[in-house]
């Protein structure tokens, strides 16, 4: 019987002498290893923890005192060893666990931080709100990149209520961290206690894989009366080799596949363009090998900027770029750019700068959760002035817009999914601004209008709709904002209009159609198919998809409902 089958809560951690922590530490990295390699998931950060993750639970008594975890992705031993380990074999699977912290999922997570640098605020919050326990925060993989974590670290040096601060220093964000905070840690690295950091007592360089290091110096930290920083050394991809000398690319796993991604396809073309055009400058905040920029960097490394976990300064450096005369094509998650609106808004669309925003991860992400749903970017990129927004239907018009993309002087948004691209369709016509084009035209009653992804599935269905009798017309409304309302007012009689969406109404095509319709005389009925404004739980692409009655079917049932 493993050691691990007998920890069901982290207080049997406390019965364990340091060779049983070690093996547990053993079982917990095997466990994590093959259930994270079958269902996908974080793994090197996850494996770089798991010494430090029973050593804070042999210390501390979770959850009477509270652990934060910044970034979330780094729970995955925390969660196995406050009783979840049956559960762990569904992880970021439907109706399974969650691959970050979730209050809702058990009283062991303190917060859900699906995004990073929050940590340290939360802990502010909680120690001025009077937690009765310890506070710990757990902070690593370039969580200490953005700007949030200094405002907090600004903050916590006036609380009365100590604060815990684990920098788990690893090296790593996704790709290798950058900046002044990984060079201030390297020298954190080579002189030791000779480094103070600000105004915190600090411990520096503990092993984070040797467990009596860990406890003498959580022990330590229990018993003080005032906040401190602990600087604990990992090895992410701990105890694999392959993920050791490669974290990056056991960062995040998933199932293979042998067809192109959107990410991939950015990447290959932007590439191409910036051969011709010496203008062309890639920004990325700490996702270069997420958003498909890896080879461009390798390519051009003076046209690329990395700037760590921090998209508010990705947003505005490239409204700096953009000043300058450089063409800065900034390529984010959709998730993670929410965190700039204010920095889009005031200082690229309020100026008119020509900044092209790459959004990934655009409408549904499978296995992440609520917390990595693209499902908003419509809404409030669409509420700004002079902001476009476009969505290709595939890799060829996603070449076709970037390379459209290079003389246009206004702010534009291009987003597409995390997904293999499905259809490649035979045509794509010449992209002129806000129109939009007809996949099938024939005159019928029946419109169906869609973009993105979801337009494979809106074509299929209307080949299916065909042979039941019902024939349609397909339009892919590729420009999302502006909408194409020349070719809106040739449907204002007598049509049935449906509309199919990956995103929530505001904003949406749907929305945008209905009050043209509303301010012009018209005989026509529109319908629209948008995702509820709803948190998504853990599911695959395809689950969530159907969840949102964007599937073949439930489109085809739709438009017969209708007629």
């Amino acid at each position: 019987m493993r050691i691990l089958d007998k920890i069901k809560l982290p207080e049997d951690l406390k019965s364990l002498d340091i060779q049983e922590l070690n093996i547990l530490a053993d079982d917990l990295r095997e466990v994590i290893t093959k259930y994270t390699l079958s269902n996908g998931g974080h793994l090197a950060s996850n494996l770089g923890v798991v010494d430090l993750t029973c050593a804070l639970n042999y210390v501390f008594d979770f959850p009477k005192d509270k652990l934060i975890f910044d970034v979330g992705h780094q729970c995955y031993a925390y969660k196995i060893l406050s009783g979840r380990l049956e559960e762990f074999k569904n992880l970021r699977q439907k109706d399974g666990l969650n691959g970050f912290p979730k209050r809702e999922e058990s009283p062991f997570d303190t917060f859900n931080s699906g995004h990073a640098s929050t940590a340290l605020s939360i802990a502010c919050g909680m120690a001025r709100g009077g937690e009765s326990g310890q506070i710990v925060c757990l902070i690593g993989d370039g969580a200490m990149t953005g700007g949030i974590f200094y405002e907090a670290l600004n903050d916590v040096l006036t609380l009365d209520k100590k604060v815990i601060i684990i920098i788990n220093d690893n090296n790593k964000s996704i790709s290798d961290n950058v900046g002044f905070v990984n060079d201030y840690l390297k020298i954190v690295r080579k002189y030791g206690d000779e480094i103070s950091y600000m105004n915190i007592e600090t411990l520096n360089n503990i092993d984070g894989h040797n467990m009596n290091d860990l406890i003498d110096k959580f022990n330590y930290a229990k018993n003080s009366d005032k906040s401190i920083i602990l600087h604990v050394v990992t090895q992410k991809g701990k105890g694999m080799p392959c993920a050791e000398e490669n974290p990056c690319k056991y960062h995040s796993v998933g199932k293979p596949t042998a067809l192109p991604c959107y990410g991939q396809v950015f990447g290959e073309t932007l590439i191409e363009l910036a051969k011709n055009n010496k203008d062309i400058y890639a920004v990325t905040a700490a996702m270069a090998e997420g958003t498909g920029l890896s080879e461009f960097e390798k390519t051009f490394p003076d046209r690329i900027t990395d700037v760590g976990i921090a998209e508010e300064h990705a947003v505005t450096m490239s409204a700096g770029l953009a000043l300058a005369g450089k063409k800065p094509y900034v390529a984010i998650y959709s998730t993670f750019l929410q965190r700039a609106y204010d920095n889009v808004l005031h200082d690229v669309c309020l100026t008119r700068l020509p900044v092209v925003f790459c959004i990934d991860r655009a409408g549904f992400v499978g296995g992440d959760g609520e917390t990595h749903q693209g499902l908003y970017d419509v809404a409030y990129l669409g509420s700004m002035p002079n902001m476009s927004i476009y969505a290709p239907k595939d890799g060829q018009e996603l070449k076709s817009i970037l390379k459209w993309s290079q003389d246009y002087n206004l702010p534009l948004a291009i987003r597409y999914p995390k997904s293999e691209i499905a259809t490649d369709y035979d045509n794509c016509m010449q992209i002129e601004y806000g129109k939009w084009e007809y996949i099938v035209k024939g005159g019928s009653k029946n419109v169906l209008i869609s973009n993105g992804e979801i337009l494979s599935n809106v074509l299929k269905a209307s080949e299916i709709l065909k042979a039941n009798g019902i024939d349609v017309d397909v339009v892919n409304a590729r420009f999302i904002k502006p909408i194409d309302k020349e070719m809106l007012s040739t449907m204002l009689d007598g049509k049935n209009v449906f509309i199919f969406e990956e995103y929530i109404s505001s904003g949406s095509v749907y929305a945008q159609t209905l009050e043209f319709f509303n301010q012009t005389n018209h005989t026509s009925k529109v319908y629209g198919v948008n995702v509820e404004n709803k948190p998504y739980m853990v599911a695959s692409r395809s689950e969530l998809i159907q969840s949102a009655s964007l599937d073949v079917d439930s489109i085809v049932n739709f438009v017969i409902s209708k007629n």
